[in-house]
């Protein structure tokens, strides 16, 4: 394996790792609207 497939694998590794963090934000954040829906404050 050359330096250059090897840069890219590890590339492929980094995107991954960080669009799955961002999907677990994002599912994470839709679990928390559920249970805590937003209610207009009485005054």
């Amino acid at each position: 394996m050359s330096d250059m497939d090897l840069g890219l694998q590890l590339m492929a590794y980094g995107l991954a790792g960080v669009f799955t963090v961002l999907v677990l934000f994002y599912l994470g954040i839709k679990l928390l609207v559920k249970l805590f829906p937003y209610k207009e404050e009485e005054k």
